[in-house]
């Protein structure tokens, strides 16, 4: 998946979770390792990388889940703003 890299590699840098490295479906929300900080500077991280906007607003909890689904929600972003 492109950028899947890159958004694992911001997502370890805001949770301090490298588990995440090695269980890709790692919950992030069950698990408590996104709290609400993380989740608003990680779309901050996100938008500044990928040069996109993403509202708070615009997403559900489920494309914040897991790695995989940020990384598709980046994707999908880029893809709407070309």
């Amino acid at each position: 998946m492109d950028n899947y890299n890159e958004v694992l590699n911001m997502v370890i840098e805001e949770t301090g979770c490298e588990e995440l490295r090695t269980q890709k479906n790692l919950d992030l929300i069950e698990n408590d390792i996104l709290d609400s900080l993380a989740f608003i500077n990680l779309i901050d991280n996100l938008s500044l990388a990928f040069g996109i906007d993403i509202q708070p607003t615009m997403v559900t909890a489920d494309s914040w889940r897991t790695v995989e689904n940020i990384t598709k929600m980046v994707n999908d972003l880029i893809d709407k703003s070309r």
